[in-house]
């Protein structure tokens, strides 16, 4: 086997475990999901899991890094295309909405598995991914701060102003508390957002 058809293995392997252990997530919940249910539901031997992730914490996290990238990547392409500090922030809020819409399993499962100490272990690996996605995002703010378009605040208020209301309305929505329908909430929650980032 070449080194190429190799690595294809390996990711199909890799692939394989982490979308058994993403539906057995949603049957039993984060915290149920054991590793003999993942070797069990993927086919994977216990040693072909260790092998690729270590333990079962090690399938979690590479689970959470996966759907935290698939997510990340929309949004990123979604707020760089902007032009606009306006267009920039409804993109923002629109393509997470829709991210969640259309991928409710991963979406509940980042929200589970970031409780508690779930995968403590990882925390640096955590803080690493996602302040490259933030950098990128704060790039893009950053002439529209420096022009009055938008506030200068801490960088950590920024993501609890901008992503705090649709985090909210998605554990609900995520919930079956669906009290509006998706499209309205997009509108309603990017014009608050955006309200509250405006200098004037």
């Amino acid at each position: 086997m070449s080194d190429q058809d190799r690595q294809t293995a390996t990711a199909a392997r890799q692939a394989a475990i982490l979308s058994a252990t993403l539906a057995l997530v949603g049957e039993k919940g984060v915290t149920a999901v054991t590793m003999n249910d993942i070797c069990g539901r993927s086919g994977a031997s216990v040693g072909s899991v260790y092998h690729h992730f270590k333990d079962r914490e090690g399938v979690l996290y590479a689970l959470y890094r996966d759907c935290f990238e698939g997510c990340f990547a929309e949004l990123r392409t979604a707020v760089l295309a902007t032009t606009t500090a306006r267009e920039g922030i409804f993109a923002l809020v629109n393509s997470y909405l829709e991210w969640v819409a259309t991928h409710p399993s991963q979406a509940t499962f980042i929200y589970e598995a970031s409780q508690g100490t779930l995968l403590r272990s990882y925390q640096a690996e955590i803080v690493t991914f996602k302040g490259a996605f933030y950098a990128d995002i704060f790039a893009w703010m950053r002439p529209f701060v420096e022009a009055g378009d938008l506030l200068r605040l801490p960088l950590w208020a920024y993501d609890a102003i901008m992503m705090g209301p649709a985090h909210e309305f998605a554990r609900r929505w995520l919930a079956g508390m669906q009290e509006l329908a998706l499209d309205e909430a997009k509108t309603i929650i990017a014009t608050a957002v955006w309200r509250a980032m405006q200098t004037s």
